[in-house]
């Protein structure tokens, strides 16, 4: 596992060991995938269908998540760029606690962003300083109602971990890390 830099000094990602991408170049790139949609919508047709988001076609499913893709993308690269450039507000607008209880502040508190289903889940390393760490499309209420949702909270866990044993405590520690 390895951290890389996504855009500036605040918005990072997880590069898991033996994959070609980072989490947050793998995600956008399976979101714009017309197969890797079809088939997913179709093993979550119930979910789909489940009137949460409607009713809804998977081809319409799939266009949709073309469109929530892109604006999700381009978002979080202006907000990110936006922190960088010292503008008060940039990625904390987007990314929210993962619980609504999570009030503390303290470093790698597990985060969401969301564009309609689109998840990505991120630690927060400080204020406006973000490690993506996952990401799913979520049609179901509770992460834990699903394999591959339930999968992305282990995955935050595993993270906070691995940047706990580097010994990581605030973005130099970060910037350090990918540095060497």
């Amino acid at each position: 596992m390895e951290i890389v830099s996504i855009f500036g000094k605040n918005l990072f990602a997880i590069k898991h060991t033996g994959e070609e991408k980072d989490e947050f170049s793998r995600l956008f790139e399976l979101w714009q995938d017309p197969e890797y949609l079809e088939d997913f919508f179709e093993n979550n047709m119930d979910d789909l269908g489940n009137g949460f988001w409607g009713s809804i076609s998977i081809e319409k499913a799939i266009f949709k998540t073309f469109e929530y893709a892109k604006e999700f993308e381009k978002t979080l690269l202006d907000l990110s760029e936006k922190s960088s450039s010292g503008q008060i507000d940039g990625l904390k607008i987007i990314f929210k606690p993962l619980y609504d209880t999570q009030y503390l502040t303290t470093s790698f508190k597990k985060s969401k962003a969301k564009q309609t289903w689109l998840r990505l889940y991120a630690l927060r390393v400080e204020d406006d300083v973000y490690i993506i760490t996952g990401g799913a499309i979520k049609l179901t209420q509770k992460m834990q109602d699903r394999k591959h949702t339930d999968l992305e909270l282990k995955k935050l866990e595993n993270c906070r971990r691995f940047l706990i044993d580097l010994g990581i405590v605030d973005v130099n520690g970060v910037i350090e890390e990918i540095e060497s």
